[in-house]
């Protein structure tokens, strides 16, 4: 009796540790913070460290998929007829990123260019970019019309001249590589001659001297003082930037979307990236719950008010006020008065009027929108896809014969489709780590179960032993009878 009684205190004793442990543990939050120390310690850029190696070299591969809109019908858009187009691609690209020139500075904040270099990816495309050939805009030369917008008729009646002997026209045809890369320019070539301080080059592409090259100095917070603020473009190019969230970094995230940890970036909070190629700000708002490699994501996607245009943006280029649309956003200041929007491909999610004035548009959503994919316990990119299509504002200009009889339009060039996954090994990193996060949060619930069942046992254990001692001080009476003899 002296063992069972001595089992059932001993029982007790740790029923009430386990209960006591789980309260200390929970209102302490001890495994919470021990989970958000190392995220921390994880969302510092430190030298020499496994982060920092990371950010200086992207480990998951990009690739950047390449479409033009080959122009079918170039004579009859200069006659006044609507513009028939064909999607051309992908060409695909691996986007190399190397950081360079890295300072770390005592402020917790670090400084470094990146720099990009592209490889083709031959299985991963449709032809050969070096021999395919697209008809499409040329862009120096309606870069140049919007120069002669407010010129006299004498100077306008010249530079047609100029351009018929120079063979410029309003359309053009070359090579996928050509238009990528660069090709020289009789007009630029000219220009370069007479003017080298305006005309600095005599080459155009939509790439043109982005390979191999680097664009600008940026200075990012390392997340010493607030790993909130890790990999926080601070600056670019010498110019205060906004709090943007830089997309191509393991910016992380503290939480889930249960009750022992709350995401930084909620469901109903809007998410910014920096886009230097448009110069400017996207913020992406959260739409749904995601699978990836099976990791659980939440994605993020630009939403169509993104590209909501007001009166002023195209202020300009639309004299007869009939291409006031939703759809497209002009970015004409940050290259150099060139009239280009930038859009969704295909016009996805704009006004229906972009999509009917070009024939071959066919937005769909699957493979035009933008989107990230973030873990949310973590906040690694799990996936992203940023889709972007080029287009020019182009319209006649009098006394310019090369303009002909052309419609007021927003002509699309290209597109382009950057996109990264995480690949198969990071991935079961991820899930292993995912994984041991999650039972260090739960821990102090199984010591509260194992205290629940410790207790039940330590009820049933005490409950047999009074009733033992019950039996045990039981005596039962006997009743003695007086020895009658008869006689």
């Amino acid at each position: 009796m002296t063992g069972l009684r001595n089992k059932v205190a001993v029982i007790g004793v740790f029923a009430l540790g386990c209960f006591i442990t789980f309260v200390v543990l929970t209102v302490k939050d001890v495994f919470k913070n021990i989970v958000e120390d190392q995220i921390k310690e994880h969302t510092k850029l430190k030298m020499n460290s496994e982060v920092y190696k990371n950010w200086k070299d992207p480990p998951v591969p990009i690739y950047m998929q390449v479409f033009f809109f080959h122009i079918e019908n170039p004579e009859e858009i200069l006659k006044g007829n609507q513009a028939i187009v064909r999607e051309v691609g992908p060409y695909t690209y691996m986007e190399l990123r190397h950081r360079s020139n890295v300072l770390l500075f005592d402020n917790a904040t670090i400084s470094a260019t990146t720099q990009k270099s592209f490889v083709f990816q031959p299985d991963m495309s449709v032809g050969d970019p070096t021999v395919d050939l697209v008809t499409t805009v040329n862009i120096p030369f309606v870069a140049l019309l919007e120069s002669l917008k407010h010129i006299g008729m004498a100077q306008k009646m010249f530079m047609s001249f100029l351009f018929a002997l120079k063979s410029s026209t309003i359309f053009k045809t070359h090579s996928v590589d050509d238009l990528l890369w660069g090709y020289e320019d009789p007009l630029l070539k000219l220009g370069h001659k007479l003017l080298p301080s305006i005309f600095l080059d005599s080459r155009f592409g939509l790439f043109y001297g982005a390979n191999g090259t680097d664009d600008g100095v940026y200075l990012f917070s390392t997340g010493k003082k607030n790993y909130m603020d890790f990999t926080k473009i601070i600056m670019w190019k010498g110019q205060k930037s906004l709090s943007w969230w830089a997309s191509n970094t393991s910016n992380m995230i503290n939480g889930t979307d249960g009750s022992t940890f709350h995401p930084l970036i909620k469901k109903d909070e809007a998410l910014y990236i920096f886009a230097p190629d448009i110069c400017r700000s996207l913020y992406l708002m959260f739409e749904k719950e995601v699978k990836v490699k099976g990791i659980s994501a939440y994605r993020f996607t630009v939403p169509k008010e993104i590209f909501a245009i007001d009166n002023l943006s195209i202020e300009g280029f639309c004299p007869e006020r009939n291409c006031y649309l939703s759809g497209v956003l002009n970015i004409s200041i940050c290259k150099q008065g060139v009239p280009i929007f930038i859009s969704s491909p295909h016009f996805y999610n704009g006004d229906e009027k972009l999509v009917s004035d070009i024939v071959g548009m066919k937005p769909n959503m699957e493979t035009h929108q933008t989107f990230l994919d973030l873990e949310p316990m973590t906040g690694i990119p799990v996936r992203a896809a940023k889709r972007m299509q080029l287009n020019i504002h182009i319209q006649a200009v009098d006394y310019i014969v090369q303009t002909g009889r052309i419609r007021t339009m927003i002509l699309p060039v290209t597109f382009l489709n950057e996109n990264a996954v995480i690949d198969d090994k990071s991935a079961v990193k991820l899930k292993w780590v995912l994984h041991i996060i999650k039972v260090l949060v739960y821990i102090p619930y199984i010591i509260l179960w194992v205290g629940i069942l410790l207790f039940l046992i330590f009820l049933t254990l005490a409950f047999v032993m009074c009733r033992c001692k019950e039996n045990k001080e039981y005596t039962p009476v006997t009743l003695k009878l007086p020895n009658i003899e008869t006689r």
